[in-house]
């Protein structure tokens, strides 16, 4: 009985493990919110993916993470704010960059501020 507890415990350690690993390794956008303004359809466009965050509330922020087979270009971005169509181009990427976090952050005068 003791070593059963022992395996179950083990096993469960390595799927937490790998869960968290698997987290830390893929790259990931974030946006961030710190308009006015309710921004809404924040859709970024990447060479292989299209990512959909939905709406994101005043002082708040999305993260998505992504595939890590991806060709290389920039982030697209496109979104509504304050009823006006803001789109862009910013940042790059390339295939397989381990743990590569890229923010998107749009200020008070619906400037997009762009970084990693």
């Amino acid at each position: 009985m003791n070593l059963l507890v022992k395996i179950t415990a083990a096993i469960l350690f390595l799927v937490i493990a790998f869960y968290y690993l698997y987290f830390y390794i893929t790259p990931s956008v974030t946006v961030i919110n710190k308009s006015d303004y309710v921004i809404t359809r924040v859709n970024v466009t990447l060479p292989e993916s299209n990512l959909n965050f939905g709406s994101i509330e005043l002082e708040q922020a999305n993260t998505i993470h992504y595939s890590l087979s991806q060709h290389d270009g920039s982030y697209k971005y496109s979104f509504n704010i304050g009823g006006k169509l803001i789109a862009g181009a910013c940042g790059y990427l390339t295939n397989n960059e381990l743990n590569k976090r890229f923010v998107i952050t749009v200020n008070n005068k619906s400037l997009v501020d762009c970084s990693q």
